[in-house]
């Protein structure tokens, strides 16, 4: 690796895990619940879909993960009080998976948290940078949209 990809890595791999981390902190500190950012993305996901669309193995191919790492992470949510599984009315086979109201909450925290960051940010950045950077952060989520598509 030359000079400039040693420090796009470190940058990418920094950036991305000090984002993780403050976003974890902040929905812990905010609700003084100890939640992961990975359960955080995962209340996120079930909060976005509604009714029957609240499957488990919709939600694991909405996030990108496997079924069982799914179903893991959510009877994690469950004991936590955190999400509940309702048998589908469509399909007894099926369960439901909604949100408690202490999920709700994990949610709309997750939310701020977002606006508040995405908000601070852009304070920092005149109107050419702010679309330098959105043109520059659009190519580099499209070129890992399309990296991941081949795996998928």
């Amino acid at each position: 690796m030359d000079n400039f990809e040693k420090s796009l890595n470190h940058l990418f791999v920094s950036t991305f895990n000090l984002i993780l981390k403050y976003e974890e902190k902040s929905i812990k500190t905010a609700l003084n619940i100890p939640v992961t950012i990975t359960e955080a993305h995962m209340i996120d996901a079930i909060g976005k879909q509604n009714g029957d669309k609240n499957s488990i193995s919709n939600i694991a191919s909405l996030l990108n993960i496997a079924l069982p790492t799914a179903t893991v992470a959510l009877k994690k949510l469950e004991s936590k009080g955190i999400i509940k599984k309702i048998p589908c009315e469509k399909d007894a086979r099926r369960m439901i998976i909604t949100l408690t109201e202490m999920g709700k909450k994990i949610e709309k925290a997750h939310h701020v948290f977002h606006t508040k960051m995405v908000r601070a940010i852009s304070k920092q950045f005149a109107d050419a940078e702010k679309e330098i950077i959105l043109r520059v952060i659009t190519l580099l989520m499209e070129f890992f949209k399309e990296e991941a598509e081949v795996f998928a």
